[in-house]
């Protein structure tokens, strides 16, 4: 970019493959990127020898920063800060966000429903946006990511609608300029809800049974509860306002049977011991059906079942 006044300051809180993959296209494209992440090996790669992105793309950029703590960052002013940490450990960045200057928009790089409504309980409304990311990747090593697909294109929308959100429609600029195909719409819960729709089915259940999601879709008894989950999806997201056709439901087994035979990052969360994120997952789909008096037996029972694996992940 030859203008420098088109030249913005990003902040990614979490340099998982989303948040690499968001950093290192942003910086490729002439950013300032500061990353921050907790896994200390990673980012002393990323600090020595940048972020690598292969297989889909073929990417190699240093940060302008990259730290394990966001306090050594206090003295700068972003433009966007993006939260790209999994939901259970939003609450400890957000003190430390709060004390900086206002004025930066917070985005949302996260799975589930809501997260951006929760981010703006303590951001302002207007500056709170929510990214759906259609693409993905693994790391292969610490300051290495496969990119796996890229489904394109992006969402970006903004908490306030249907008004027009500045910024959601600049950030969806700014992208598209930089290589990640990324649409604004004034109504990004449309596709929150989609995407969530589909990782709430394979996630929760490989992270109970200890399967793979292939596994998952190839056993008779599983294959049925995921019909049964997805019906129930369905039918709140329609009573939200959310109908995807009449074709959704077998597009969506479809695309759920091509899952391969490895792990969710629920079921390495549950192996680990970490809190997983099913409370913006399955957790919303069922708190939404209870309130609109929509039957949700299987969501809310799955959400309680991973809960109880969350507090005690040794017991079989």
């Amino acid at each position: 970019m030859n203008d420098k006044q088109d030249k913005k300051k990003f902040l990614v809180i979490g340099l998982g493959p989303i948040g690499s993959i968001f950093a290192c296209h942003l910086k490729a494209a002439g950013h300032g990127v500061f990353g921050i992440d907790i896994w200390q090996e990673h980012i002393q790669q990323i600090r020595k020898n940048g972020i690598r992105i292969e297989k889909l793309v073929n990417l190699h950029q240093h940060l302008d920063e990259a730290l394990t703590r966001i306090k050594g960052l206090d003295n700068l002013e972003f433009d966007y800060v993006v939260i790209s940490i999994k939901t259970p450990y939003m609450d400890s960045i957000i003190g430390e966000l709060k004390k900086y200057k206002s004025g930066f928009n917070i985005v949302s790089l996260q799975n589930g429903i809501d997260t951006e409504e929760y981010l703006a309980n303590f951001f302002e409304k207007e500056r709170v946006l929510r990214i759906v990311v259609n693409y993905a990747g693994n790391i292969t090593a610490p300051g290495n990511i496969s990119m796996s697909f890229f489904h394109k294109p992006n969402y970006v929308g903004g908490v306030v609608t249907p008004e027009p959100c500045p910024p959601a429609i600049e950030l969806a600029r700014i992208l598209n300029n930089a290589g990640l195909e990324t649409e604004y719409t004034p109504d990004i819960k449309r596709f929150t809800w989609k995407k969530t729709i589909l990782n709430s089915i394979l996630a929760p259940l490989s992270a109970l049974l200890g399967m793979t999601m292939a596994d998952v879709m190839t056993c008779g008894e599983t294959r049925s509860m995921v019909e049964l989950l997805l019906k129930e999806s369905l039918k709140v997201a329609e009573h939200m306002g959310y109908d995807y056709g009449e074709s959704f439901f077998q597009q969506s087994m479809d695309y759920l049977s091509g899952a391969g035979h490895h792990k969710p990052s629920m079921l390495i969360d549950i192996e680990k011991g970490n809190p997983t994120e099913i409370d913006f997952i399955n957790g919303k789909i069922a708190d939404y059906g209870q309130r609109f008096n929509i039957p949700v037996p299987l969501h809310t029972a799955i959400t309680a079942l991973i809960k109880a694996k969350e507090q005690y992940p040794g017991q079989s």
